[in-house]
């Protein structure tokens, strides 16, 4: 009887190696079948080592942000600093391959016209796929687009300013629109996000989007966190005393219903003044505020998610909303957003 040494070795050689000397070539047909299954349950026992020790087990958050918001947050720095640069105060959007937004930031002193037209364009750049300023000769009468601005309600856009998001494989992932200044400048502040983005790089922001933005993408880190620890993707938005937007930042696999739900809950925040938790019972048949929720074309929220924004001074300056997950799940979210001002 010849005796033979196996010697079982983890996949990708990792270091667990595992001598068995027992199998004989010429052995009996029952004691070949004990060793069969000795040696399956050590490459079995060496498969999950190897699993554990790679991390194949280790477990992956069920929240992130997604591909593309990470890149959008890189891209919107440069796009910041560079908007800084040239001094002109810019919007700035990104969206993706169906038109919503992914993030959102109006620099402090914007043109408000621009909130509309940053996002249109990006809109452009995805429904049609190309930059915003080639639709221009597209779109001349007898050119093979005549009349396409008239479409989508008039949210294509004919002039620079939007561009396409291009991954590594030359696949489109979105678009990005800037809007604030003359086309040119829109388009050298949009083009430096793009560059940002293609060379690898993560810049630091040293621009100031103005009291507000500020504040509001320290809120959004701190909410996001949270929204990763309870494992529930979110919507996080805020807006001005005006209630128009400063800030939307769209977690990856959240509802597509809280793109409306988180702004209107920061908008009721800042137009009654107060947490949109606390209209509930304001609104109640014959309470004071009975039909409130019709009014604004349907923008205030009578449940909880929306909560007032103050300065140091104790001066409202705007609304945080979360939308994404139950009423408590969301509150929990916008408070963890207002702690990290403190």
């Amino acid at each position: 009887m010849i005796l033979m040494p196996i010697i079982l070795r983890s996949p990708g050689n990792q270091g667990l190696s595992v001598p068995y000397a027992r199998y004989a070539i010429g052995c009996s047909k029952n004691e070949e079948e004990k060793a069969m299954k000795k040696i399956l349950g050590m490459l079995l026992m060496c498969t999950m080592l190897t699993a554990f020790c790679t991390g194949a087990f280790a477990e992956e958050p069920a929240v992130a942000n997604g591909e593309l918001l990470d890149i959008a947050q890189v891209m919107v720095k440069a796009a910041m600093n560079k908007a800084e640069e040239i001094n002109v105060p810019m919007v700035i959007t990104v969206m993706d391959m169906d038109g919503n937004v992914v993030l959102f930031h109006r620099m402090e002193g914007s043109l408000l016209a621009s909130m509309e037209i940053s996002q249109n364009k990006a809109y452009t750049a995805v429904s049609l796929k190309m930059p915003s300023a080639d639709v221009k000769d597209l779109a001349i009468e007898g050119a093979e687009l005549q009349g396409v601005a008239v479409q989508h309600a008039g949210r294509i856009v004919e002039f620079g300013g939007g561009f396409p998001i291009i991954n590594p494989d030359g696949v489109q992932i979105g678009g990005i629109g800037v809007s604030g200044g003359s086309v040119a400048e829109d388009s050298s502040v949009a083009q430096a996000g793009l560059d940002a983005y293609e060379a690898g790089e993560d810049p630091e922001l040293t621009a100031s989007g103005g009291e507000l933005l500020d504040k509001a993408m320290l809120m959004v880190q701190a909410a996001q966190e949270k929204a990763v620890e309870i494992d529930v993707p979110m919507v996080i938005s805020v807006v001005d005393m005006g209630g128009n937007l400063v800030l939307l930042h769209r977690m990856e696999n959240s509802l597509l219903a809280s793109l409306e739900i988180a702004p209107n809950k920061a908008f009721t925040a800042v137009s009654l003044k107060m947490p949109s938790a606390d209209v509930k019972d304001l609104a109640i048949e014959g309470a004071e505020l009975q039909g409130i929720a019709v009014q604004h074309a349907g923008r205030i929220v009578e449940f909880g998610g929306g909560i007032p924004i103050y300065n140091e001074e104790g001066v409202q300056i705007g609304g945080i909303g979360v939308s994404g997950g139950s009423v408590a799940e969301d509150t929990s979210v916008a408070e963890a957003g207002l702690a990290a001002l403190d």
